[in-house]
This record gives structure tokens, C-alpha cells and sequence, in this order.
């Protein structure tokens, strides 16, 4: 396709083309968002009474995993998304269910939190991006490859970090 002709179609064709080009896991994302392409052909979200938020290009979502995206909209680095992408076995993608008050397993495109499969700590997202030092994401993936491979307690979790 001509990506220069595809910039100056309609919203509706425009979004039809370029969501078939992602498949169904990475447009369950772009709905979750309320993402929408522009002319740029970037995928945005339109708030009312806000200013448009642009999030990444296509070139990026059709390279990156859903994972990698999920991340891009919660701003967490590439060590992040190189780490869950290369460990994604051990967690489970979860979100949490108000009515029940417990947090459920769930399907990628609707996860907010990160079930660490073999300990059950659950990781959010938001706090997740809050780890702005490499040293303490280090020290949270040594502590999360420990319990893998040796069972360890949790209590040493965050033990030298500075969050």
C-alpha cells in the first residue's frame, strides 16, 4: 500500500487499512486506548476538553509485540519491555475486579497489572513506571529470577530500592 496516498484518506479507511495490517491482539489494544490514526499516521487518543494525545507511529506498533505496546502507553523504558518480552512465561497479565475486590487473570489487551506467576506478587503498571533507576529495576528482576529458580522468600522485595 501507499502509505503517502493512505496519509490523505479518510479516518474510516484510513483506521480499516492500518488495523489490518496489526491483527487482533494489538487492535484489542488500540480499542482499549481509544487509539485512533492521524494523517502522520501515528495512533492517538481524542479527549474531550483535552488536547490530543499521540502516542506512537505505525511503523512502531507493527514492530513492537502488544506487550511492547501496553508499555509505550504506560511510558516504561526498553529494558522493561526487553525484560517481560524475553520472561513473559513466568507472569500472567491481571487486572483487578472491583465488584469481587480481587484481582483476576485476563487477557494481554486488558491487563493493568503483572502477576509474577511463581511468587504471586502482582506488579502495576503505573508503579512499574516509577522505577526510573536501572539499579533498582535491576534488583527487582534478580529478586523475581531468585524466586524462580530457588523458590526465595518475598520478603527481601524492594529491600535496597529506591522508589
Amino acid at each position: 500500500m501507499n502509505y503517502q496516498l493512505l496519509k490523505t484518506s479518510s479516518q474510516e479507511t484510513r483506521n480499516d487499512y492500518l488495523r489490518h495490517e496489526l491483527g487482533e491482539e494489538k487492535c484489542e489494544i488500540l480499542d482499549k486506548y481509544q487509539l485512533t490514526s492521524n494523517t502522520r499516521l501515528y495512533w492517538e487518543r481524542h479527549h474531550e476538553h483535552q488536547p490530543v494525545q499521540e502516542y506512537f507511529s505505525h511503523k512502531f506498533a507493527k514492530r513492537s509485540s502488544p506487550l511492547g505496546m501496553i508499555f509505550y502507553i504506560y511510558k516504561l523504558c526498553y529494558a522493561k519491555v526487553k525484560y517481560f518480552d524475553q520472561n513473559w512465561q513466568d507472569f500472567a497479565p491481571c487486572i483487578y475486579n472491583w465488584k469481587s475486590g480481587l484481582f483476576e487473570e485476563t487477557k494481554l489487551s486488558n491487563m493493568e497489572f503483572i502477576k509474577h506467576s511463581r511468587s504471586g506478587i502482582l506488579i502495576d503498571l503505573r508503579n512499574l513506571a516509577k522505577i526510573n533507576r536501572y539499579e533498582d529495576f535491576l534488583a527487582l528482576c534478580c529478586y523475581l529470577e531468585n524466586i524462580r529458580e530457588t523458590g526465595g522468600s518475598r520478603s527481601l522485595l524492594f529491600q535496597n530500592m529506591a522508589l
